[in-house]
């Protein structure tokens, strides 16, 4: 199993596995081959991409899922936090949804209740960052009727997103939450060693 990680934001601890650092830090040049490797592959991922790397992004979530205490006693459900799309949604976490659903065969899936009710800004490209809320796009048919929740997010940065999807679940009947990113956000080199 590869090494956890861990940071905490107000929303709560966020377990993941790689530090992803910006274009920025590649003036640095001192990334590691597994830093370049992964910041590679979660482009594959984002998009959907049908390649050797996404799938063991893949792999890693589902095989760190599957070992979590109790996941399949009934009471968790799984939610990935939206794209800024339907259909980026759709090609991001479909395959890890669907290898999810052959491992956890006794957790709901909350993404296969989410109606989406319009599209909105990409967090990364947007002015007001922190102000964009992840959710705002969708909707979710019916309530939550399994109250612990594993929400999933691609990539960690301020945890904005995973602080919008308690809000917003918690609305809709989830009372505990566990949080994992594949990746969390360093800007520059000195940020990460601040750290």
């Amino acid at each position: 199993m590869i090494n956890v990680k861990e940071k905490t934001y107000p929303a709560g601890t966020v377990n993941y596995f790689f530090d992803y650092y910006s274009n920025a830090s590649e003036k640095f040049n001192v990334l590691s081959q597994e830093d370049r490797w992964f910041k590679n592959a979660l482009w594959r991922f984002k998009d959907g991409t049908d390649s050797t790397d996404r799938k063991q992004l893949t792999e890693i979530l589902v095989e760190y899922i599957k070992n979590m205490p109790n996941i399949n006693d009934g009471s968790w459900s799984v939610f990935c936090i939206p794209a800024s799309s339907e259909e980026k949604s759709i090609r991001r976490y479909n395959h890890l949804i669907n290898r999810l659903k052959e491992e956890l065969p006794d957790v709901c899936f909350l993404n296969d209740s989410v109606k989406f009710i319009g599209t909105k800004e990409q967090k990364h490209t947007a002015p007001n960052r922190p102000h964009i809320d992840a959710c705002s796009h969708i909707t979710l048919t019916g309530s939550i009727s399994r109250p612990n929740v594993v929400i999933i997010d691609d990539i960690v940065t301020r945890g904005c997103a995973m602080m919008d999807a308690r809000q917003f679940l918690s609305t809709k009947g989830a009372e505990h939450f566990k949080f994992v990113a594949l990746g969390k956000t360093y800007y520059a080199m000195e940020e990460h060693l601040k750290n």
